[in-house]
Protein backbone atom coordinates (compact mmCIF):
# COMPACT_ATOMS: atom_id res chain seq x y z
CA UNK A 1 0.00 0.00 0.00
CA UNK A 2 1.36 3.41 -0.97
CA UNK A 3 1.69 5.67 2.02
CA UNK A 4 0.65 9.33 1.79
CA UNK A 5 2.18 11.80 4.21
CA UNK A 6 -0.05 14.01 6.32
CA UNK A 7 2.82 14.56 8.74
CA UNK A 8 4.26 17.82 10.01
CA UNK A 9 7.39 17.24 7.92
CA UNK A 10 8.64 15.85 5.66
CA UNK A 11 5.52 16.38 3.60
CA UNK A 12 4.47 15.25 0.13
CA UNK A 13 6.88 16.82 -2.37
CA UNK A 14 6.05 18.46 -5.70
CA UNK A 15 6.91 16.51 -8.90
CA UNK A 16 9.44 19.12 -9.99
CA UNK A 17 11.24 18.94 -6.64
CA UNK A 18 11.39 15.16 -6.94
CA UNK A 19 12.79 15.45 -10.47
CA UNK A 20 15.53 17.84 -9.34
CA UNK A 21 16.35 15.54 -6.43
CA UNK A 22 16.97 12.68 -8.85
CA UNK A 23 19.54 14.54 -10.94
CA UNK A 24 23.33 14.42 -10.69
CA UNK A 25 24.58 17.15 -8.37
CA UNK A 26 26.75 19.89 -9.87
CA UNK A 27 29.94 21.27 -8.40
CA UNK A 28 28.92 24.28 -6.34
CA UNK A 29 31.95 26.61 -6.21
CA UNK A 30 30.94 28.14 -9.52
CA UNK A 31 29.41 31.41 -10.74
CA UNK A 32 26.30 29.49 -11.81
CA UNK A 33 25.63 28.13 -8.32
CA UNK A 34 26.45 31.51 -6.76
CA UNK A 35 23.76 33.06 -8.94
CA UNK A 36 21.23 30.50 -7.67
CA UNK A 37 22.11 31.25 -4.02
CA UNK A 38 21.74 35.00 -4.58
CA UNK A 39 18.35 34.47 -6.22
CA UNK A 40 17.26 32.36 -3.23
CA UNK A 41 18.26 35.21 -0.91
CA UNK A 42 16.20 37.72 -2.85
CA UNK A 43 13.17 35.43 -3.07
CA UNK A 44 13.27 34.53 0.64
CA UNK A 45 13.44 38.17 1.67
CA UNK A 46 10.44 38.93 -0.53
CA UNK A 47 8.35 36.01 0.76
CA UNK A 48 9.21 36.78 4.40
CA UNK A 49 8.20 40.43 4.13
CA UNK A 50 11.78 41.56 4.64
CA UNK A 51 13.46 44.68 3.28
CA UNK A 52 16.47 45.24 1.06
CA UNK A 53 18.58 45.71 4.21
CA UNK A 54 17.86 42.11 5.33
CA UNK A 55 19.99 39.08 4.44
CA UNK A 56 19.36 35.34 4.10
CA UNK A 57 21.64 32.62 5.44
CA UNK A 58 21.43 29.07 4.07
CA UNK A 59 22.44 26.65 6.80
CA UNK A 60 22.92 22.95 6.12
CA UNK A 61 21.33 21.70 9.33
CA UNK A 62 17.95 20.82 10.74
CA UNK A 63 15.75 23.57 12.09
CA UNK A 64 17.23 22.97 15.53
CA UNK A 65 20.65 23.89 14.14
CA UNK A 66 19.24 27.23 13.01
CA UNK A 67 17.62 27.73 16.41
CA UNK A 68 20.99 27.18 18.08
CA UNK A 69 22.73 29.50 15.62
CA UNK A 70 20.18 32.21 16.44
CA UNK A 71 20.67 31.84 20.19
CA UNK A 72 24.49 31.86 20.23
CA UNK A 73 24.86 34.67 17.68
CA UNK A 74 22.25 37.03 19.13
CA UNK A 75 22.76 36.82 22.91
CA UNK A 76 26.13 37.34 24.57
CA UNK A 77 27.39 35.53 27.68
CA UNK A 78 26.60 38.49 29.96
CA UNK A 79 23.10 39.07 28.55
CA UNK A 80 19.76 37.36 29.20
CA UNK A 81 17.01 36.08 26.95
CA UNK A 82 13.31 35.50 27.51
CA UNK A 83 11.82 32.27 26.15
CA UNK A 84 8.15 31.47 25.64
CA UNK A 85 7.70 27.79 26.53
CA UNK A 86 4.35 26.38 25.54
CA UNK A 87 5.46 23.02 24.20
CA UNK A 88 8.47 20.92 23.27
CA UNK A 89 9.91 23.42 20.76
CA UNK A 90 9.68 26.31 23.19
CA UNK A 91 11.44 24.04 25.67
CA UNK A 92 14.12 23.43 23.04
CA UNK A 93 15.03 27.12 22.94
CA UNK A 94 15.58 26.94 26.70
CA UNK A 95 17.66 23.76 26.39
CA UNK A 96 19.86 25.45 23.80
CA UNK A 97 20.42 28.37 26.16
CA UNK A 98 21.39 25.99 28.97
CA UNK A 99 23.78 24.00 26.79
CA UNK A 100 25.52 27.19 25.67
CA UNK A 101 25.69 28.89 29.06
CA UNK A 102 23.31 31.70 28.08
CA UNK A 103 21.15 33.11 30.86
CA UNK A 104 17.42 33.10 30.28
CA UNK A 105 14.04 33.25 31.95
CA UNK A 106 10.89 31.60 30.65
CA UNK A 107 7.19 32.25 30.43
CA UNK A 108 5.72 28.79 30.91
CA UNK A 109 2.29 28.18 29.41
CA UNK A 110 -0.11 25.28 29.64
CA UNK A 111 0.26 23.35 26.35
CA UNK A 112 -2.21 24.57 23.76
CA UNK A 113 -3.04 27.79 25.60
CA UNK A 114 -2.33 31.25 24.17
CA UNK A 115 0.02 33.81 25.69
CA UNK A 116 -1.94 36.03 28.12
CA UNK A 117 -2.20 39.67 27.10
CA UNK A 118 -0.13 40.99 30.00
CA UNK A 119 2.42 38.15 30.25
CA UNK A 120 5.26 39.99 28.56
CA UNK A 121 4.72 43.11 30.64
CA UNK A 122 4.65 41.10 33.86
CA UNK A 123 7.88 39.37 32.81
CA UNK A 124 9.64 42.73 32.40
CA UNK A 125 10.33 42.29 28.70
CA UNK A 126 12.58 45.35 28.51
CA UNK A 127 15.16 43.65 30.76
CA UNK A 128 16.03 41.12 28.07
CA UNK A 129 18.28 41.28 25.04
CA UNK A 130 16.02 39.00 22.99
CA UNK A 131 12.72 37.16 23.06
CA UNK A 132 12.67 33.67 21.54
CA UNK A 133 9.32 32.31 20.40
CA UNK A 134 7.97 29.64 18.06
CA UNK A 135 5.40 31.42 15.88
CA UNK A 136 3.63 28.09 15.69
CA UNK A 137 4.33 25.71 18.59
CA UNK A 138 4.26 22.62 16.40
CA UNK A 139 3.99 20.15 19.27
CA UNK A 140 0.60 21.56 20.31
CA UNK A 141 -0.71 23.17 17.12
CA UNK A 142 -0.89 26.62 18.75
CA UNK A 143 -0.30 29.80 16.74
CA UNK A 144 0.92 32.76 18.82
CA UNK A 145 -0.28 36.30 18.18
CA UNK A 146 2.87 37.56 16.47
CA UNK A 147 1.48 41.05 15.81
CA UNK A 148 0.98 41.62 19.54
CA UNK A 149 4.32 40.06 20.48
CA UNK A 150 6.09 42.18 17.88
CA UNK A 151 4.42 45.34 19.16
CA UNK A 152 5.56 44.58 22.71
CA UNK A 153 9.16 44.00 21.56
CA UNK A 154 9.19 47.26 19.59
CA UNK A 155 8.08 49.21 22.66
CA UNK A 156 10.92 47.83 24.79
CA UNK A 157 13.63 47.52 22.13
CA UNK A 158 13.90 43.77 22.73
CA UNK A 159 15.06 41.75 19.74
CA UNK A 160 12.43 39.35 18.41
CA UNK A 161 13.76 35.97 17.25
CA UNK A 162 11.07 33.79 15.66
CA UNK A 163 11.09 30.10 14.80
CA UNK A 164 8.66 30.03 11.87
CA UNK A 165 9.68 26.54 10.75
CA UNK A 166 6.12 25.25 10.45
CA UNK A 167 4.31 28.61 10.15
CA UNK A 168 6.13 29.92 7.07
CA UNK A 169 3.81 29.87 4.01
CA UNK A 170 0.93 28.58 6.18
CA UNK A 171 0.19 31.54 8.45
CA UNK A 172 0.57 35.28 7.78
CA UNK A 173 4.15 36.37 8.50
CA UNK A 174 5.79 39.68 7.70
CA UNK A 175 9.15 40.52 9.21
CA UNK A 176 8.98 44.28 8.82
CA UNK A 177 5.28 44.49 9.66
CA UNK A 178 5.64 42.35 12.79
CA UNK A 179 9.00 43.72 13.91
CA UNK A 180 10.80 40.38 13.59
CA UNK A 181 14.59 40.71 13.78
CA UNK A 182 15.45 37.13 12.81
CA UNK A 183 13.20 34.55 11.16
CA UNK A 184 13.95 30.83 10.94
CA UNK A 185 12.39 28.25 8.65
CA UNK A 186 13.47 24.96 7.09
CA UNK A 187 13.12 22.96 3.92
CA UNK A 188 10.86 20.04 4.88
CA UNK A 189 7.73 21.87 6.01
CA UNK A 190 5.54 24.03 3.73
CA UNK A 191 8.39 24.44 1.24
CA UNK A 192 7.87 20.70 0.67
CA UNK A 193 11.53 19.89 0.04
CA UNK A 194 13.89 17.24 1.32
CA UNK A 195 15.11 17.80 4.90
CA UNK A 196 18.56 19.17 5.60
CA UNK A 197 18.43 22.89 4.87
CA UNK A 198 17.46 25.72 7.21
CA UNK A 199 16.96 29.34 6.21
CA UNK A 200 17.57 32.34 8.44
CA UNK A 201 16.48 35.83 7.39
CA UNK A 202 18.27 38.51 9.41
CA UNK A 203 17.14 42.11 9.80
CA UNK A 204 19.46 45.08 10.44
CA UNK A 205 19.68 44.63 14.22
CA UNK A 206 20.42 40.92 13.88
CA UNK A 207 23.06 41.65 11.25
CA UNK A 208 24.77 44.07 13.61
CA UNK A 209 24.88 41.43 16.33
CA UNK A 210 26.83 38.98 14.15
CA UNK A 211 29.83 41.30 14.28
CA UNK A 212 29.70 42.07 17.99
CA UNK A 213 29.24 38.59 19.52
CA UNK A 214 31.78 35.79 19.11
CA UNK A 215 29.90 32.52 19.50
CA UNK A 216 31.83 29.52 20.75
CA UNK A 217 31.09 27.58 17.58
CA UNK A 218 33.01 27.27 14.35
CA UNK A 219 30.20 25.84 12.21
CA UNK A 220 27.36 28.02 13.51
CA UNK A 221 29.12 31.39 13.53
CA UNK A 222 26.89 33.46 11.25
CA UNK A 223 29.45 36.15 10.44
CA UNK A 224 31.30 33.81 8.07
CA UNK A 225 28.03 32.80 6.37
CA UNK A 226 27.13 36.42 5.75
CA UNK A 227 30.59 37.17 4.37
CA UNK A 228 30.46 34.24 1.93
CA UNK A 229 26.87 35.04 0.93
CA UNK A 230 28.09 38.29 -0.59
CA UNK A 231 29.53 36.16 -3.39
CA UNK A 232 26.63 33.70 -3.39
CA UNK A 233 28.42 30.99 -1.47
CA UNK A 234 28.46 29.26 1.92
CA UNK A 235 31.55 28.70 4.09
CA UNK A 236 30.99 24.93 4.19
CA UNK A 237 29.57 22.42 1.73
CA UNK A 238 25.83 23.11 1.46
CA UNK A 239 23.03 20.63 0.83
CA UNK A 240 23.50 21.26 -2.90
CA UNK A 241 20.52 19.24 -4.10
CA UNK A 242 18.13 20.85 -1.62
CA UNK A 243 19.38 24.32 -2.60
CA UNK A 244 18.53 23.53 -6.22
CA UNK A 245 15.08 22.33 -5.15
CA UNK A 246 14.69 25.46 -3.04
CA UNK A 247 15.51 27.72 -5.98
CA UNK A 248 12.77 26.15 -8.10
CA UNK A 249 10.22 26.21 -5.25
CA UNK A 250 10.83 29.83 -4.31
CA UNK A 251 10.41 30.97 -7.90
CA UNK A 252 7.15 29.01 -8.19
CA UNK A 253 5.84 30.55 -4.96
CA UNK A 254 6.83 34.06 -6.06
CA UNK A 255 4.99 33.57 -9.34
CA UNK A 256 1.83 32.43 -7.56
CA UNK A 257 2.13 34.83 -4.61
CA UNK A 258 2.80 34.02 -0.97
CA UNK A 259 -0.70 35.21 -0.03
CA UNK A 260 -2.12 32.48 -2.26
CA UNK A 261 -0.20 29.82 -0.37
CA UNK A 262 -1.35 31.15 3.00
CA UNK A 263 -4.98 31.31 1.84
CA UNK A 264 -4.73 27.75 0.52
CA UNK A 265 -3.40 26.51 3.87
CA UNK A 266 -6.21 28.33 5.68
CA UNK A 267 -8.80 26.88 3.32
CA UNK A 268 -7.53 23.31 3.74
CA UNK A 269 -7.41 23.68 7.53
CA UNK A 270 -10.95 25.09 7.66
CA UNK A 271 -12.26 22.36 5.35
CA UNK A 272 -10.74 19.58 7.46
CA UNK A 273 -11.95 21.04 10.75
CA UNK A 274 -15.46 21.47 9.38
CA UNK A 275 -15.43 17.91 8.03
CA UNK A 276 -14.67 16.34 11.41
CA UNK A 277 -17.38 18.25 13.24
CA UNK A 278 -19.44 15.75 15.22
CA UNK A 279 -16.68 13.15 15.36
CA UNK A 280 -15.18 12.22 18.76
CA UNK A 281 -12.24 14.62 18.57
CA UNK A 282 -11.47 17.96 20.18
CA UNK A 283 -9.10 20.51 18.65
CA UNK A 284 -6.27 20.81 21.17
CA UNK A 285 -5.04 24.44 20.95
CA UNK A 286 -7.25 27.46 21.59
CA UNK A 287 -5.76 29.29 18.58
CA UNK A 288 -4.72 26.73 15.92
CA UNK A 289 -2.29 27.37 13.09
CA UNK A 290 -3.17 26.72 9.47
CA UNK A 291 -0.15 24.42 9.32
CA UNK A 292 -1.74 21.49 11.14
CA UNK A 293 -4.70 20.43 13.22
CA UNK A 294 -3.85 18.92 16.60
CA UNK A 295 -6.64 16.62 17.81
CA UNK A 296 -7.44 14.86 21.07
CA UNK A 297 -9.79 11.82 21.04
CA UNK A 298 -12.76 12.40 23.31
CA UNK A 299 -14.15 8.84 23.43
CA UNK A 300 -11.28 7.16 25.26
CA UNK A 301 -9.63 5.87 22.10
CA UNK A 302 -5.84 5.88 22.16
CA UNK A 303 -4.33 8.53 19.87
CA UNK A 304 -1.71 5.97 18.84
CA UNK A 305 -4.49 3.58 17.84
CA UNK A 306 -5.90 6.24 15.49
CA UNK A 307 -2.42 6.76 14.03
CA UNK A 308 -1.91 3.01 13.53
CA UNK A 309 -5.31 2.43 11.92
CA UNK A 310 -4.90 5.29 9.46
CA UNK A 311 -1.45 4.04 8.48
CA UNK A 312 -2.16 0.32 8.25
CA UNK A 313 -5.73 0.51 6.98
CA UNK A 314 -5.58 3.46 4.62
CA UNK A 315 -1.93 4.30 3.97
CA UNK A 316 -2.36 7.75 5.56
CA UNK A 317 0.56 8.71 7.78
CA UNK A 318 -0.25 11.36 10.38
CA UNK A 319 1.99 12.60 13.20
CA UNK A 320 1.78 10.68 16.49
CA UNK A 321 2.36 12.93 19.47
CA UNK A 322 2.69 12.18 23.16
Amino acid sequence: MRQTLFTVGPVEMYPESLRIGGEQLPYFRTPEFSSIVKQCDQAMRELAGAGADHRTVLLTASGTGAMEAAVINMVGPSERALVIRGGSFGERFGEICVDNGIGFDAIDLEPGRSLPLDALKRAGLGRYKALFVNAHETSTGLLYDMDRIGEACRKTGTMLIVDAISAFLCDPLNMEGMGIDLLITSSQKALALAPGLSLMVLGPRALNMTGSIRPRSHYFGLEKYLKDSERGQTPFTPAVGVVLQLHERLEAIRNEGVETFVRRSASLASHFRASIAGLPFAIFPDHPSNALTALTPTNGTSAFEVYTKLKEGYGLVVTPNG
